[in-house]
């Protein structure tokens, strides 16, 4: 059931809001920042790609159950050794899925201000629909109720294609 929240309430979740995203004199600044930061992450996984050709990381939808598989061979059932931690693949595997967004021609890439503090930034995408976000999508993904198929990724791509762009994406 929901109920509104009392002023306070309201106040605190607004200063715990006020809080997201990293401060930045202006807009040019951040998007500089997550841009190369963007692309620095995508770098690492083409590194990863080249290293483990199985991996086919093609940014179609398919490539989402790929690369969640080998998260999965890495963190959950030790089958293959990388240095990166678990923490850190969490938000490369959010990059790249944020990536097969905008090579699908679903979404573009945006830098966002917060809406509850000035100056302050997150990378996400504007979906094709205007919607946007900054959704971390593979945060704590091992340990997720919902994903005892191990497809979190590809499941949660697929809820955004319309019906008649299926085929294409995969």
């Amino acid at each position: 059931m929901l109920r509104k929240l009392s002023d306070e309430e309201s106040r605190s979740l607004e200063d715990s809001l006020a809080q997201n995203g990293v401060p930045f004199e202006n807009q040019e600044e951040a998007e500089k920042h997550f841009f190369t930061l963007r692309d620095n992450d995508l770098a690492v996984l083409q590194k990863l790609n080249l290293e483990h050709p199985d991996l086919r990381l093609d940014f179609k939808a398919q490539s989402l159950k790929r690369l969640e598989s080998f998260y999965f061979d890495c963190y959950i059932d030790n089958k293959i050794t990388i240095q990166i931690p678990k923490d850190e693949f969490e938000l490369l595997l959010s990059q790249y899925m944020r990536q097969v967004f905008v090579s699908n021609d679903m979404a573009e890439w945006m830098v966002f201000e917060n809406d509850f503090a000035e100056g302050r930034y997150e990378l996400g995408i504007l979906y094709g629909y205007g919607s946007g976000g900054s959704e971390h999508y593979a945060d704590g993904l091992s340990n997720r109720e919902d994903n005892k198929a191990r497809t979190f990724l590809y499941d949660r791509f697929m809820l955004y294609v319309p019906a008649e762009r299926e085929k294409e994406v995969q």
